[in-house]
């Protein structure tokens, strides 16, 4: 009855939030938004807070959305490996099992389905499984901004155990929850595409932004190991040991999934889109001559005049240095007070010789 006329009349409301220029309400879209959304004025505080919650912000509370899905052609290494990334993003992915013939994101206008399903979707991330001949077994994975296209790059899968080959390890862990990440080797620092990938990486799997940490929330940890032939993805699950102290000791088994890769192809973000993205929110006023680094905390200058009448001063000196002036001035009194030789008392003496 009433209960079921609400319902439907909060879906009307959610579903006709469309992008429309003539009915445009500056007070349901965000202010701290850097992407300029003109959206349909809602007509309940329900609809409100649904596309409050849906725009953009500077700083997310929310773990990032991520689209799943197949391209025109798939095989079963992908599809077995993007069902076990989806149980990894439980709660934060929307998988699609059906193929998309035209998605081709590398290639021109091959990215408008893509950006249509990351819309729908309100995601800010996708993983993307093609086979070909050339490449197979590719794994495109990459990142949103606006429901544009924003960076991506290919992870050419080798060598993949799924999480059932490992038994019932992966029982310890909660799937879905916040995994810690470690990236090993001087390859993720020195090569672009493996910084990207990091980068892509760190930002699928990361889960909501935390203040604050639980050590028992902890049970998992997903190992990058760049080698010089590719790249190691592991899973390992954390169980902690009685150890006698505070701390408790910490073993690690292996739960899945488990694969490597060899980087592909990459693509750069524009840099006027980078800027626009990786704009920062101004925490706090402003302080003179007070940053922050991340190594150092808080740094401060300050400015000192300048400082006059140093030369006037009665500077301490070093008993070394007197010492070291009382014996020249002791020589020079010797020499003075030695008797001068004669020129005539030299001729004289070689004279007798």
């Amino acid at each position: 009855g009433a209960r079921a006329a609400r319902k439907r009349s909060a879906r009307e409301t959610y579903r006709s939030a469309a992008m429309d220029i003539d009915n445009f309400d500056p007070h349901i879209a965000d202010p701290s938004s850097t992407v300029n959304m003109v959206l349909k004025k809602a007509k309940t505080n329900l609809g409100k807070r649904a596309l409050m919650k849906k725009a953009p912000k500077l700083v997310e509370t929310e773990g990032k959305m991520c689209v799943m899905l197949h391209g025109g052609k798939s095989s079963q290494v992908l599809k077995n490996l993007i069902t076990d990334l989806s149980v990894l993003k439980k709660g934060e992915c929307h998988k699609m099992t059906r193929k998309n013939d035209g998605i081709r994101p590398f290639e021109g206008g091959g990215e408008t389905s893509l950006e249509f399903f990351a819309q729908k979707a309100d995601a800010g991330a996708f993983v993307l499984g093609t086979h070909q001949k050339k490449r197979p077994d590719c794994l495109t994975v990459g990142r949103f901004f606006d429901y544009h296209l924003f960076d991506m790059v290919e992870l050419l899968v080798r060598n993949y155990k799924p999480m059932d080959s490992f038994g019932s390890v992966g029982n310890a862990a909660v799937l879905g929850s916040k995994p810690c990440m470690v990236f090993l080797g001087d390859r993720f620092e020195t090569e672009p595409a493996l910084r990207m990938a990091k980068n892509v990486l760190m930002d699928i799997f990361r889960g909501k932004p935390a203040t604050r940490i639980n050590l028992k929330g902890v049970d998992r940890v997903i190992i990058c190991t760049a080698l010089e032939e590719a790249v190691m993805f592991r899973q390992c699950v954390i169980r902690y040991k009685k150890s006698g102290t505070r701390l408790p000791k910490v073993e690690l088994e292996e739960m899945g999934p488990s694969f490597d890769f060899v980087v592909g192809r990459h693509q750069e973000p524009p840099p006027d889109v980078k800027k626009q993205a990786y704009a920062k929110a101004k925490i706090g006023k402003k302080v003179k001559n007070v940053e922050h680094d991340s190594l150092e905390g808080k740094v401060g200058r300050i400015y000192v005049e300048k400082q006059t009448g140093l030369e006037e001063l009665a500077m301490m000196k070093m008993k070394g240095l007197k010492r070291e002036r009382r014996q020249a001035a002791e020589e020079r009194e010797a020499a003075k007070k030695a008797p001068k030789k004669s020129k005539a008392d030299d001729d004289d003496g070689e004279d007798s010789d």
